[in-house]
């Protein structure tokens, strides 16, 4: 609470300062309100940087509201309660029940994070201009307005890799998918509502791909929400990443300048960052390891959360310095009527064609970059959903 007041007044202070100079500065908004996942303030009398209180930005505020919610599985557990109101129209309770892919991807359910109140969105298709037609359901099921909502775009971009295999146990020949096919079911599911551009990075060791960065850079557009990044690289510490703070940057700093790619890599990643923003996964190499593009200004980290609802022992970059954000690192593989289910949501994510008993668990998917598209769509839907309730 005393750093939340000092916070404030200093900021008040600083833009006493600024109106008496005539200048403004990048952080400041018409509302003055503080942005920045690590804001700072430049006092124009002497060019000094200040640092502010990082969690009284509005991003950081809504990211610790977003971080207690996926802390208690909370999107999962709400959205798949047993709707039992009479006062739920029969044709929404068919659509909020099914589990077919059709009725999969025209749903969500969402959270608004200014009061903790939850909604069914329901698709009702799109206007002639682009604009999204939405049915708004209570938690209960309930009918509580239609609306129309301005579509947000959500980029993910991910390295380019082989196939993937999702094995069920031999009872049935393996589901081939790429791994940017599983981010974008993930991100599709929690918010199917917005539109997805994927930029894919064709990787290789000290090697700088700018026409990757070229790309990524193009594809912003003015409803862009944000960018999900699913790689990285990971710089190993003597010491856990969550219990050495700010100091580890200026460390692990000094441990890459030789290495100039890097260097090149996390200048391009700024000049994207200062656009939009970017998220990160925060790698999947344990405690004592960070993803070194964190080290790029402006990019945030997502991390993952194990079952007990803590943060998952595989799960990197653990300072909040660099993971801002967490949500789940385990996906489990289980069987619907039409096909499989990893997002954890109700429904059907992945059609198969040969049938299985329902409801049965086949291992899972894992790792941040699950993680990232997850609270990347989230986001999206916020901004879409803000202007309404």
């Amino acid at each position: 609470m005393g750093l939340g007041k000092i916070g404030l007044s200093f900021a008040q202070k600083t833009s006493s300062w600024l109106k008496a100079s005539g200048k403004t500065f990048v952080l400041q908004t018409k509302s003055q309100k503080i942005h920045g996942i690590n804001p700072s303030v430049t006092y124009p009398h002497t060019g000094k940087v200040f640092d502010l209180p990082r969690f009284l930005s509005e991003e950081m505020k809504l990211a610790r509201i977003m971080n207690k919610i996926a802390i208690k599985d909370e999107y999962i557990i709400r959205s798949k309660k047993v709707l039992t109101s009479s006062k739920i129209l029969p044709e929404d309770l068919k659509r909020l029940e099914s589990t077919t892919l059709e009725d999969t991807y025209k749903r969500a359910f969402w959270i608004n994070p200014k009061d903790n109140k939850g909604y069914h969105l329901l698709d009702e298709g799109r206007t002639k201009n682009g604009l999204q037609k939405l049915r708004i359901l209570d938690e209960s099921g309930v009918f509580v307005k239609n609306a129309v909502v301005k579509p947000k775009t959500v980029i993910l971009t991910d390295i380019k890799k082989d196939v993937i295999s999702i094995h069920i146990q031999n009872e049935f020949d393996s589901i081939d998918i790429t791994h940017t096919d599983l981010i974008n079911i993930l991100a599709r599911r929690y918010n199917p509502f917005a539109k997805y551009k994927t930029v894919l990075y064709e990787y290789e060791p000290d090697i700088v791909n700018k026409e990757y960065f070229r790309k990524l850079y193009e594809s912003i557009d003015k409803d862009t929400s944000c960018i999900s990044a699913s790689f990285g690289q990971s710089c190993t510490s003597n010491m856990p990443i969550k219990g050495k703070g700010q100091k580890i940057q200026s460390e692990l700093e000094n441990h890459i300048k030789c290495i100039d790619s890097l260097v090149q890599t996390n200048k391009l990643f700024r000049k994207i960052s200062n656009k939009v923003r970017f998220l990160i996964g925060a790698g999947n190499n344990g405690n004592c390891s960070l993803n070194i593009y964190l080290l790029s200004t402006g990019l945030e980290g997502v991390g993952g959360l194990n079952s007990m609802r803590k943060v998952h022992f595989s799960s990197s970059s653990r300072n909040s310095f660099f993971t801002q954000h967490y949500e789940n690192y385990e996906f489990p593989i289980k069987m619907t009527k039409e096909g499989i289910s990893i997002s954890g949501l109700h429904g059907t994510d992945i059609p198969i064609t040969k049938t299985i008993s329902p409801g049965k668990s086949f291992g899972k998917v894992v790792g941040t970059s699950c993680a990232t598209p997850v609270r990347a769509a989230k986001l999206a839907l916020n901004e879409m959903m803000e202007c309404l309730l």
